[in-house]
Formats: C-alpha cells, sequence, structure tokens
C-alpha cells in the first residue's frame, strides 16, 4: 500500500498483524536543501586561521567538514521524513522504529526504510455457541477444620522433647549430614533445621532420622526417589552419617473460645467457625467464577485468534518476573544464573502470551460493547470497600488513588461487566 504526503512517497508493508515496514523516499531536492541548511549553520560556527567566523568558502567547508555534513544531512531528513510518515498514515508505534536500508548517492533521491510494531488489530466475530462448567463452589465443616488445624499449627510452641524420645513427623529436629564419601578436607557438616513430614529432606533421609534419639549418631545409604528434582541425582546411592542434635515437639492450643478470641473479635469458637465457612465460601465462588470465566475465554481467543507482538510479550515478561524496576537493571548474574533466568522466561512465555490476549479480547469488548466502568459503578465499590472496613469513603478513596489501586479497581468493576456480557451470551452449566 502506498501512501502520498507532501513530497515523500511512502510505501507500507504489513509483515505480521502487528508489524509495519515503511519504504519511504525523499525527493532529492528536499535532502539538497536540507543538506544547503547544515552546511550553513556549521559554516557560522566554524572558526578556521585566515577568516572570520561565518566566512569560510563553501569548497573549504567541503573538503573540511564533508563527511559530517553528510551524515548529519541524513540523520535530519530520516528524523524528519519518519515522523512526517508517521504522522500521515496515523501509525501510533509501540516500539522503537528501527532503520535500515539506506541508500543515498548526492544528486539521488534518499531512500530507506523503517520497521516498527504497533497494537495488533483484534476482530471478535464470534462471541455466542460457547459453554462452560461452573464447579462446585461449596465448603463444609471439614474444610473448616483444615483451616483451624493450619491456624492452631501457626501458633503452636516448641519446645525440647522428653529424653531418649525419637522424633515423628510433625517434630522439628536439627541435624548434622555428612557425605561418608566426601574428601577428608571438605567443610565441616552444617546444621540444619527442619520439620519432619513436610517434605524438606527425602523421604529414606528422614526414615534415618527417625531411627535415632537426640545425641545419636549411624550410618545409612540412602537413595535418592526417581522424580527427584535435580536429574542428575534421581535413583543415585549415597552414604551418609547422620548426627541428631535435638528434637523438638510442638505444643498446639486448644480450639476453645479462648483460641478464637486471640485472632480476632469473635468470642466463641462457635463464631470462629461461621466466618471461616463463610469465607471459605466466598472464596469457592471467586474460584468459581474465575474457572468460568478462564474457559470462556480460552473459547473466544480459539474462535478468534490474533497474534501478539513479541515487543507487547516481553515487556509483560519484564513486568510478571520485575525485571522493568531500576533495581533489577543493576542486578548482576553469573553466567549460570543468566542461562537459568533465559530459561525460566522461555517457560513463562506463553504464559504471558495467553494473558495478554485476555486482557487485550477484554478492552476490545469493553469499547465495543460500551462496558467501561462508570464513575457511579466505581463511587458504588469504594462505599462498600468502606463499609466493609468501618472506615469513610473518602479515606478510601484518598488510599486508592495514592497507592495507584484506584485504576486496578476500575479495571476488576469493568472486566466483572465485560464476563456478565459474556455469560449472557454463552450457556454455563
Amino acid at each position: 500500500m502506498a501512501a502520498e504526503t507532501t513530497d515523500l512517497r511512502i510505501d507500507v508493508q504489513e509483515p505480521a498483524s502487528w508489524s509495519r515496514r515503511l519504504s519511504i523516499t525523499v525527493p532529492r531536492e528536499r535532502v539538497q536543501r536540507v543538506r544547503r541548511s547544515v552546511a550553513s549553520q556549521l559554516a557560522g560556527n566554524v572558526r578556521l586561521p585566515g577568516f572570520r567566523k561565518g566566512k569560510m568558502p563553501a569548497n573549504l567547508l567541503e573538503k573540511q567538514f564533508g563527511p559530517q555534513i553528510e551524515q548529519e544531512t541524513l540523520d535530519r531528513v530520516i528524523q524528519e521524513a519518519y515522523k512526517e510518515a508517521l504522522d500521515s498514515g496515523e501509525f501510533q508505534p509501540i516500539t522503537q522504529g528501527q532503520v535500515g536500508n539506506v541508500q543515498y548517492a548526492a544528486e539521488a533521491d534518499l531512500t530507506f526504510d523503517v520497521e516498527f510494531e504497533v497494537h495488533p488489530p483484534v476482530e471478535i466475530k464470534t462471541l455466542a455457541g460457547f459453554s462452560a462448567t461452573r464447579p462446585a463452589a461449596d465448603a463444609g465443616e471439614a474444610d473448616v477444620d483444615a483451616v483451624l488445624e493450619r491456624l492452631r499449627g501457626e501458633r503452636g510452641h516448641w519446645h525440647d522433647a522428653p529424653e531418649g524420645t525419637k522424633p515423628d513427623f510433625g517434630d522439628q529436629v536439627t541435624v548434622e549430614i555428612r557425605d561418608r564419601d566426601a574428601a577428608e578436607d571438605a567443610e565441616e557438616p552444617r546444621p540444619y533445621r527442619f520439620v519432619l513430614g513436610e517434605g524438606q529432606a527425602i523421604s529414606d533421609v528422614e526414615e534415618a532420622i527417625r531411627t535415632l534419639a537426640a545425641g545419636g549418631e549411624a550410618d545409612f545409604d540412602v537413595r535418592f526417589p526417581e522424580d527427584f528434582p535435580d536429574e542428575e541425582q534421581r535413583g543415585q546411592e549415597q552414604h551418609l552419617h547422620i548426627r541428631l542434635i535435638d528434637v523438638q515437639n510442638r505444643h498446639l492450643p486448644e480450639l476453645d473460645d479462648e483460641f478464637a478470641t486471640s485472632l480476632g473479635e469473635f468470642g466463641t469458637m462457635a463464631a470462629l467457625r461461621e466466618r471461616v465457612l463463610a469465607d471459605l465460601k466466598d472464596d469457592a465462588t471467586r474460584r468459581a467464577s474465575d474457572e468460568v470465566r478462564g474457559q470462556l475465554m480460552q473459547q473466544v481467543v480459539e474462535a478468534n485468534p490474533f497474534e501478539v507482538p513479541n515487543s507487547m510479550v516481553d515487556r509483560y515478561l519484564d513486568y510478571m518476573l520485575g525485571e522493568g524496576t531500576e533495581q533489577a537493571k543493576r542486578r548482576k548474574r553469573t553466567a549460570e544464573q543468566e542461562e537459568q533466568f533465559s530459561q525460566y522466561r522461555r517457560l513463562m512465555r506463553p504464559q504471558a502470551e495467553a494473558s495478554l490476549k485476555r486482557m487485550m479480547v477484554v478492552e476490545h469488548l469493553a469499547d465495543a460493547q460500551g462496558l467501561r466502568a462508570t464513575q457511579d459503578e466505581i463511587d458504588a465499590r469504594v462505599d462498600e470497600i468502606a463499609e466493609k472496613g468501618g472506615r469513610t469513603p473518602t479515606e478510601v478513596w484518598l488510599e486508592l488513588e495514592k497507592s495507584g489501586q484506584l485504576q486496578v479497581l476500575e479495571n476488576e468493576i469493568t472486566e466483572d461487566k465485560v464476563f456478565t456480557f459474556l455469560q449472557s451470551q454463552n450457556t454455563v452449566a
């Protein structure tokens, strides 16, 4: 596709839906006009012995500063022509334009290419005919018991086990582990403290520790499991000397009204259980809704495919991994760490691309269907947050605005409206 603007010739190519390549031709008359301006400005600032400032002959100026004038001319012409070409086509680049294939000879037109990325077009033609299955969103007394046990464990206290007691799962142990095959000048073993049964050591090591009493030590042959994270150690046998330094049992508080009061203004265990059950049901409902949203969005994206620019994926990965901050830019990594990080980025890339597609579809539908959050809806949500927290709407508003969360709140409302619309167009069982 070609476009005409003033004296430029612009040919627009689309290597991808999100990529544009402009082949721009600048007439020689324009190049020469800019060249004369550059030379005039330079002549006005140059001082050479025997000549007054600004009176240097043109032939000497060319001989002395010809390459500099040429480069400055090209830079200025390309910059001005590129900006003019963007304005003529109303392009909105999301990356810095990459200039290439510059061709210019004296008394000839200047041609060059510039390539950049733009927001990809999102066309949603199919919105209906999809189906999603809502998972069960319930919680019962067993779930409440599990939460209370977790809270109870978090508030437990450790105390030394009776002398001669062998540790069991749930006990905290301190051990020294030495590789019997290590060189004699190897470092002295360091003490490790962990809770048995929480997966912090391989099962063979935990079973070995359970045969010892505090102060005891012995030799053991252990084997790494076949699903061990380090592939090189899978199935390998190791000869260890283990010394159990101490054993601690955990004392857990009773699940009574005193325990309930320690967690907040509940007063009784009955009130605490009621609150936990309500929270679990709310969480289950949210997870079920998220699952439905995920199912519908995946079907919408699959039915209306579009590409996402690499630059957008890279920037989103930077955001996800905290790489866009000044602190991250100053971070130093070893070659091995850099390779591991690069591998992690590659693994995360599909997830980042899927998240971007979801956000872009939501943005498109919000505009196309008029589903943007209104000011009244934002105010109502702020009032709701204030009422739950026992604060005034003004306090909540100022806090959200200061922390930058006001935009997040607006986006959440918009997304809720988009998915309510999607569900109305499709079947949710």
